[in-house]
Parts: C-alpha cells; sequence; structure tokens
C-alpha cells in the first residue's frame, strides 16, 4: 500500500499536537499528564455517549460526537490547569522522555478525535474520502486503535516469556 493524501494530512495533525506537547511538557510535565488523560477520556467518553444522545436528541451521529468530544476536550483542560495548580510535579531527566510518550498519546487521541468526527460526517456522503479513510494506514491505525492492541499484545508476550 501507499501513502495517499490522507495519510499526510493525518500525520501533520499528530505531528503538530505531538509537538507542540512535547515543547511544552519540557516546562510543566504535570499539566501535560493532566491534559492528555483528558484527552483520552474526552475520547472515550464522545465514543460512547453517542448512541445514547443520539437516541435522546434525535441529532446526527458526527454533530453528537463532534460537539461532545470538544466539549470533554475543554471540560477537561481547564480541570487540567486545576488539578496542575493543586497537585503540581516533575521528574527532573525524566521530564524528556515521559513528556514525549504523553505528547504522543494526546496527539493519536486527538487525531483519533478529528478523524472519526471528519469520517462519520463526510464517509457517508463521499465515496472518494471512505475509500482514502479504508486505503489509509494512518487512518486505520487512528480508527482502531492498531498500534496500542500490538503494544498490548507485545507486553503480553513479554510478561509471560519472563523477559
Amino acid at each position: 500500500m501507499q501513502f495517499n493524501w490522507l495519510d499526510y494530512v493525518l500525520i501533520a495533525i499528530v505531528a503538530t499536537v505531538t509537538a507542540v506537547q512535547f515543547l511544552r511538557s519540557t516546562k510543566d510535565l504535570s499539566r501535560i499528564l493532566y491534559e492528555t488523560l483528558s484527552v483520552v477520556g474526552s475520547a472515550v467518553a464522545a465514543t460512547r455517549l453517542v448512541q445514547p444522545l443520539q437516541k435522546l436528541t434525535g441529532l446526527s451521529t458526527p454533530v453528537l460526537f463532534g460537539v461532545s468530544g470538544l466539549l470533554l476536550m475543554v471540560i477537561g483542560i481547564i480541570l487540567a490547569a486545576f488539578f496542575n495548580r493543586v497537585a503540581p510535579f516533575g521528574l527532573g531527566i525524566f521530564n524528556y522522555l515521559l513528556g514525549l510518550a504523553l505528547a504522543i498519546a494526546c496527539g493519536y487521541a486527538f487525531g483519533h478525535l478529528a478523524l472519526r468526527t471528519a469520517h462519520l460526517a463526510i464517509s457517508p456522503r463521499n465515496l472518494q474520502f471512505a475509500e482514502a479513510v479504508h486505503r489509509s494506514l494512518v487512518a486505520r491505525d487512528l480508527l482502531y486503535f492498531k498500534t496500542a492492541f500490538e503494544i498490548l499484545v507485545f507486553l503480553r508476550f513479554v510478561r509471560w516469556k519472563g523477559v
């Protein structure tokens, strides 16, 4: 498979969020930790809340997913600022390593929210976009968390082999 235009767009989104979060983590790791937890939590919560909200309100799935994900992310970032004032911390030289891991996780979750919203909104009406998502390596990874599952499978293997 070759990269298509969607791969480049998604890599740019994830890389931009990752770079910004990494640069911020070098100065304030605790806030990045709280923000990453809020972005990941908002992605999970938005995914779980879409169906009940759609039955309750009757609005379209893309609108509900995008608005609930964005609203939960904003609330989470406000809470992250509060928690950072209450319980700031740092790990010295390890801020860089943990900051990079947190920045990648935050970029990955933000990319998932953006792609899933676009996929729900555009794919039913535009077959070219649906085909681009289907053929995109990065899009499939962001939509279905294939990298995260592969890491978990590897860690389970390491645990059972006693490495």
